[in-house]
């Protein structure tokens, strides 16, 4: 996985920004990442599967 490729140069300002603005709302830096990854764990975001599939 390409981390400094075009994707992650427009997703990382917008998930520091994320991550700064639950920081100022009282959430830990810690908690706020773990929360993120978990929830991209376990959402499709829009990606749909085959009925009868699992996600």
């Amino acid at each position: 996985m390409a981390t400094e490729g075009p994707e992650a140069q427009f997703l990382k300002p917008r998930l520091n920004a994320l991550v700064a603005e639950a920081a100022k709302n009282g959430f830990s830096t810690d908690v706020t990442i773990a929360v993120l990854i978990d929830l991209l764990d376990t959402e499709s975001f829009g990606v749909t599967t085959p009925e009868g599939e699992d996600e």
